[in-house]
């Protein structure tokens, strides 16, 4: 899951919202270093890419991107669910999306005194872009793929990314409604 779908998973609590944002950035035992409501959400974050990644749906999702990303396909497949969510009925409308998005740049400025310098960098592209809100149009997300694969050329290329994604949006679209919700109960089950 990439960051619209972790900050969806903290069931609004500030804190662990924080905390589930800083799951990329925080590395082996440094979660330490924060109150306990934020390493909770880092643990948090950690539980819901390992729970994700070994998800049946996920590596069938995954599947969809190969031979073509031999092991880079799970990176966008985090990115489009995120695309997904934002357009799910179920979770979001237009305007709620708006609201929700708006309320994480404002909930990541209120803790930006525990974001270190990268951190602060990374989150205020994040909140200056738009990138949570913008992850609804397929221009937003493939924005992100191309700038992912710029950063990190390993990953491969981006136009035979957004190429698959075209051709099989419906399949991955299938994919994501069936494996979110249950996702979300176990995540819920977990934090109560």
């Amino acid at each position: 899951m990439n960051y619209l779908a972790h900050a969806y998973l903290s069931f609004n609590n500030p804190e662990l919202q924080i905390g589930n944002l800083l799951g990329d950035f925080v590395k082996g035992n440094k979660h330490v270093a924060y109150s306990p409501r934020i390493q909770e959400g880092i643990l948090l974050h950690r539980f819901i890419d390992s729970y994700t990644d070994q998800h049946p749906l996920i590596l069938e999702s995954i599947k969809v991107f190969k031979p073509a990303f031999r092991l880079s396909g799970g990176v966008f497949v985090d990115i489009l669910f995120d695309h997904f969510l934002a357009n799910d009925p179920r979770y979001f409308t237009q305007e709620s999306l708006y609201t929700f998005t708006h309320s994480i740049y404002q909930n990541i400025t209120l803790h930006e005194h525990v974001l270190d310098e990268k951190m602060r960098t990374f989150f205020g592209h994040m909140r200056d872009y738009n990138w949570l809100y913008l992850y609804k149009d397929m221009s937003g997300i493939e924005k992100s793929i191309r700038g992912i694969c710029k950063r990190h050329p390993i990953l491969g290329d981006a136009n035979v990314a957004m190429q698959i994604i075209e051709e099989k949006y419906d399949i991955l679209q299938l994919l994501y409604s069936d494996f979110f919700p249950t996702l979300e109960q176990v995540i819920f089950e977990k934090v109560q």
